[in-house]
């Protein structure tokens, strides 16, 4: 049974147009909470130059997250298989007598949604089942791909984007659809054509029904990384108690953005911001469009100065029949009204088409 933990949804302080609105939804929306006041707050208190790096957690689909759901108690006692050793990550070159007793692995989803679509879920179940191959190994390499092990899961929105501005949805409206999409991942477990999954076993050994979705108010990796540790780690803290693992945060992307994390341009101080990033547990799990041959990839990774990263970057193989979905496509595709709204959950189109976003004059 999945638990529902929402923040920051108090009803006694929503306008009457939102009580409308969400009467006149059909009962697929109205099992969705209502983020206004939630993302006021956090907009509110979090966002502006002297705002330090924050993520804060909306809503649990699991009541023990971070700690897996099936293994919360043994994990109190140090005994789950689920939460390793930095030691056993492939490539890893830490000395074991310098690890804490535990990590937990996280993957995590951060974007702008808007609007969220079937590959940001893809993305998650590629984490969570398939096997990944390790960048150093080089691109001929998949002999040596390999589970992750990932223990929890967070879909995260960004407040800021560095290279995007605000447009066709508020954060409030994509608040609401990330949900619909965390939904769609946790809840929708009946065999699908997205779906990666092939059992229902094969799902819950995925630990995908422990997510949770949030926001984060900053649009650099190093300070994302850093706020999801600190938020898991506390709460770690809060629904287990001591001692508090280390955090390793798989951060999947696409090629074009795992670039712009080793591009100097958004870096006060490169490379120890950089640097910064990986240390604090940083990861990346990316995936490649058409458009981005071996060769290319095999030259950007033997630039000399990506020698020392290798280790802690991840190629995952999304499915044909996501690959080819971004959320710019969609909102044209909703615009246009073309087959291509089927590759956002039929809740969101939902969503989408009551409020009427993306029409012509809100792209």
């Amino acid at each position: 049974m999945v638990a529902m933990s929402v923040r920051g949804g108090n009803a006694s302080n929503r306008t009457q147009k939102q009580h409308d609105d969400i009467e006149s939804m059909s009962m697929m929306q109205c099992d969705t909470p209502v983020y206004d006041d939630f993302v006021r707050d956090f907009v509110a208190t979090h966002t502006g130059s002297a705002s330090l790096p924050v993520v804060e957690i909306a809503r649990k689909f699991c009541d023990s997250w971070p700690v897996p759901c099936a293994h919360a108690e043994s994990v109190k006692s140090g005994s789950s298989e689920s939460v390793q050793a930095e030691s056993e990550q492939p490539g890893s070159e830490q000395s074991e007598s310098t690890q804490p007793p535990t990590t937990v692995r996280v993957g995590v989803m951060d974007s702008s949604f808007n609007p969220p679509h079937y590959c940001h879920g893809a993305y998650m179940e590629c984490l969570g089942i398939m096997e990944l191959m390790p960048a150093a190994r080089g691109q001929h390499a998949w002999s040596e791909a390999r589970v992750l092990g990932i223990d929890a899961f967070l879909l995260l929105l960004a407040a800021e984007n560095a290279d995007k501005p605000l447009k066709g949805s508020s954060l409030e409206q994509r608040m609401r659809m990330v949900d619909m999409l965390a939904t769609t991942v946790v809840k929708d477990t009946t065999a699908d054509t997205w779906h990666l999954w092939k059992s229902r076993a094969q799902f819950d050994a995925s630990n995908l029904h422990n997510m949770a979705i949030g926001m984060v108010n900053s649009p650099r990796f190093v300070d994302k990384c850093k706020a999801v540790s600190d938020v898991v780690q506390s709460e770690w803290e809060r629904t287990k108690g001591g001692p508090v693992p280390r955090v390793l945060s798989y951060f999947a992307m696409g090629w074009d953005t795992l670039i712009r994390v080793f591009d100097p341009k958004y870096y006060a101080d490169y490379p120890r911001e950089l640097d910064e990033f990986f240390a604090n547990g940083g990861r990346i799990a990316y995936s490649r469009r058409v458009g981005f041959p071996d060769a290319d990839v095999d030259a950007f990774f033997a630039r000399r100065e990506m020698a020392a990263y290798l280790q802690y970057i991840f190629e995952l193989k999304l499915p044909k029949r996501v690959k080819h979905i971004s959320s710019s496509d969609v909102r044209v595709a909703v615009r246009d009204s073309t087959q291509s709204v089927r590759d956002i959950p039929p809740r969101i189109l939902e969503f989408v088409n009551n409020f009427q976003l993306y029409r012509k004059d809100r792209l």
